[in-house]
């Protein structure tokens, strides 16, 4: 579908559910992680004009992924976590070819690119804020963000196992038997861990937070979070070890270090057992990486481009692949493989 036919699309949705409504300055944006994102300006008969973006959801599990997402936003507005506000969305095909969303346009910039530019007390000052926000979405009320919060807190055990289920699935069907290794240790480790059910995003990094323009009745500058298609209830850990992991490894250590030491004042509580959860992290990565460099993408929900070479990915590979062997003792074959083949095998 051209963009021309998705904009007079839109518009007739648009049209038949907002009576007067109309759009203009359609215009695709990016290709996200899973969804091809537009933005417009909604045009009502008695509001200012305001700036929205479309998400499109292509892929396997297209349908899950934005419903997840729609709820969750809503739920979150209501708990007043900073995120965009949710306009309409539809998990059938009919009106746009894919499911989708239609919420507020954040104005702004990703926080990522203003930490890199940014002298260093700025950046403590940013990195610690980010920590803040992590901090608040885990304080959350995690019971209203489930149906099953009354089975989790009498088998918490059910938190990893559910995390795990998908994942292993995953790995059996494209034979990475060295992923299913590291999630069986994981199930042999798991009875030593005090599990504490939390709202996560799992995918929680300076890209995925807006750096807001300021208003001017609040010059202070505001944080918000987007791209929420894995919201779930799990281990707050399993949450903070991937954007430690994600912050640390593709950013700067340092910003990782602030990150943790914010979040554990604003958490008021040691963060116990953390090595166990990074465990998953890195599993996690290197799967989801090995999968992506053998299969195509789109038979595991994500857009062609998002895959990147083994040139690319090598390096952090290598550092994620010692430290497993180093907490677990256990290498990932399939890794050594895609090492090997970028001339960096051990």
């Amino acid at each position: 579908m051209t963009e021309e036919d998705l904009s007079k699309r839109l518009q007739r949705y648009l049209a038949q559910r907002i009576p007067g409504a109309a759009i203009s300055g359609f215009q695709f944006l990016t290709n996200g992680f899973e969804s091809e994102v537009f933005s417009f300006n909604l045009h009502l008969p008695t509001e200012v004009t305001q700036p929205m973006i479309l998400r499109l959801y292509p892929g396997q599990g297209a349908e899950q992924k934005m419903t997840r997402e729609a709820k969750g936003l809503i739920r979150l507005r209501q708990d007043s976590y900073p995120v965009p506000a949710m306009l309409l969305y539809e998990n059938g095909i009919s009106s746009l070819g894919h499911p989708f969303s239609i919420l507020q346009k954040l104005e702004g910039r990703s926080l990522w690119p203003v930490l890199a530019e940014a002298e260093p007390d700025r950046a403590e000052q940013l990195l610690s804020r980010f920590g803040n926000l992590i901090a608040h979405l885990h304080r959350l009320d995690w019971r209203a963000y489930t149906e099953r919060a009354e089975l989790y807190e009498a088998h918490p055990e059910l938190l990893l196992e559910e995390l795990w289920a998908p994942l292993r699935q995953l790995y059996l069907q494209f034979e990475v038997k060295g992923c299913l290794a590291i999630l069986d240790w994981l199930e042999g480790q798991r009875s030593r861990i005090r599990l504490q059910p939390a709202v996560v995003h799992l995918d929680l990094h300076a890209n995925n937070v807006f750096l807001l323009d300021d208003e001017p009745e609040e010059p202070r500058e505001r944080m918000a979070v987007i791209d929420w298609t894995q919201i779930a209830v799990c281990d707050y850990r399993v949450d903070l070890s991937w954007t430690l992991m994600t912050m640390g490894d593709y950013g700067s250590p340092a910003w990782a270090e602030s990150i943790r030491g914010a979040y554990q004042v604003a958490a008021g509580h040691p963060l116990e057992d953390l090595d166990y959860f990074f465990v998953f992290a890195y599993t996690k990565l290197l799967g989801s990486t090995v999968i992506s460099l053998k299969a195509d993408p789109k038979e595991v929900g994500l857009r062609p481009e998002t895959a990147a070479s083994p040139q690319e990915q090598s390096p952090t590979l290598l550092r994620l692949s010692r430290r497993i062997r180093e907490l677990t003792g256990l290498r990932l074959p399939e890794v050594d493989a895609v090492l090997s083949q970028a001339g960096l095998g051990e």
